[in-house]
């Protein structure tokens, strides 16, 4: 583990990186006049916020993935619902204080794996169209005026792969060959509508199946076997990234997902790292009526928004 000037370096680095991308901004959002853009592209616009010079256009974020991207959390009950504290948020409010007025465009729905987001759509909040179909005709009208976008995506393509008995490894090989196929596609296409200069953002996964751990010996071996699969998974997902030309946020390493140092766990004693930060990050420790549910927290869409605002650009 690092020490802590270790951590204070890498602290400060994460804080350059952040102030020249926000730098960057400042050259790449050049004004844009709406009477060019194609008819109705502006519709929907809100008002600008304070420090947005009248008559600018309107600037976009365009958060594209899974329910993560949606910021989903459960209520009391364990029902799931999307909610304003993911971390689409948490990046968006960081970007606004250097283009103020940012507007959110939140693509992302549950359920979406990375053949959904090609194919039909994941819900019924995108009707008529897939998800990436919407972004490329957002970005098609958009398009100079869209200044960020994130994805999330690989994890439901290999989630009904663990079981509390064990991992279907026939089940993840299926998987990681889909992620394989489709990300770099969806990444491609996502590109070549956005430009060259809009940074577009793919998130790696942590690991929710260290919450086993929990659940006597048997669960121990399923959390131990998932660390392996979720490696795989976070290297297809940065493989395919990298040949589309977009930036991977290392969001396993703020979760500490590989970390299998002893620490303690209130109520349970020494667990490795990586299960005490499941359960902080995340709703997956939790007794009923939630129960074992894998999205994260406030606190962990925090950490997620912290690893993309770490691997936006520096030029």
């Amino acid at each position: 583990m690092p020490t802590p000037p270790d951590t204070d370096r890498r602290a400060a680095r994460s804080r350059r990186r952040a102030v020249a991308w926000i730098c960057l901004l400042a050259t790449v959002l050049v004004p844009v006049d709406l009477a060019s853009l194609p008819a109705g592209a502006a519709e929907g616009d809100s008002p600008p916020s304070g420090g947005v010079s009248p008559g600018a256009p309107t600037r976009y974020y365009l958060s594209l993935g899974d329910s993560l991207a949606a910021g989903v959390q459960p209520d009391s009950q364990g029902r799931d619902h999307p909610t304003d504290k993911g971390y689409v948020d948490a990046i968006a409010a960081h970007v606004r204080k250097r283009v103020p007025g940012l507007q959110e465009v939140k693509l992302g729905g549950a359920g979406t794996s990375g053949s959904a987001i090609t194919g039909p759509p994941a819900n019924s909040a995108y009707p008529g169209s897939s998800q990436l179909d919407q972004a490329v005709r957002f970005l098609h009208s958009h398009r100079k005026q869209v200044v960020l976008i994130t994805v999330n995506l690989g994890d439901n393509d290999v989630e009904g792969c663990v079981h509390a008995s064990g991992i279907d490894q026939g089940c993840v090989s299926r998987g990681l060959a889909q992620v394989s196929q489709n990300l770099t596609k969806i990444g491609q296409r996502l590109r070549e509508k956005a430009g060259k200069r809009v940074p577009i953002v793919g998130i790696s996964d942590y690991d929710q199946f260290w919450a086993y751990w929990l659940n006597g010996s048997k669960g121990r071996s399923v959390a131990r076997s998932s660390e392996d699969l979720i490696r795989k998974l976070n290297r297809t997902v940065d493989s395919s990234w990298k040949q589309a030309q977009v930036t991977s946020a290392d969001a396993a390493s703020r979760f500490h997902t590989f970390d299998t140092h002893q620490t303690t766990l209130a109520g349970h004693g020494e667990v490795p790292r990586a299960v005490q930060r499941i359960c902080k990050l995340t709703w997956a420790c939790s007794g009923p009526p939630i129960g074992f549910d894998d999205h994260a927290n406030s606190r962990g869409y925090k950490q997620i928004a912290r690893a993309v605002i770490a691997a936006l650009p520096q030029r």
